[in-house]
C-alpha cells in the first residue's frame, strides 16, 4: 500500500466527516489534520508497502500451496506458523490493486 492510497483513504473519510457535519476543521492551512492523521498512521504503520510488494508477500506466502518440500514440522520450525495458520494469516493480508 502505498503513501497516497493511505492519503486519499484519510482525505476520503475526512471529506464525509465534514459532508456530514461530523468534523468541523477550521484551521487555514490546507489539509493540515490529513497531514497530522497520515503522520501518526505512519508511525505505527512505518514500513507501508506498495501493491505490487504486498501481492508478492502473498504470494510468497501461498508458496506451501505449490508443494515445495517441507514437512510440517520443519515449516512451523522455519516459519513460526503452522500451514494452516499461515493460510489464515494470509488471508488477512488484502490487496485491492497489483
Amino acid at each position: 500500500m502505498t503513501n497516497s492510497v493511505v492519503k486519499e483513504a484519510i482525505a476520503q473519510a475526512l471529506s464525509e466527516l465534514i459532508k456530514d457535519q461530523d468534523i468541523l476543521i477550521t484551521s487555514s492551512i490546507e489539509n493540515v489534520a490529513l497531514e497530522k492523521i497520515f503522520s501518526a498512521v505512519e508511525e505505527v504503520s512505518p514500513n507501508m508497502l506498495s501493491a505490487r510488494e504486498l501481492g508478492g508477500i502473498v504470494n510468497a506466502l501461498n508458496t506451501h500451496d505449490l508443494g515445495f518440500g517441507l514437512d510440517e514440522n520443519d515449516f512451523q520450525t522455519i516459519i513460526g506458523l503452522s500451514k494452516e495458520e499461515l493460510k489464515i494469516a494470509s488471508r488477512k493480508l488484502k490487496v485491492k490493486e497489483w
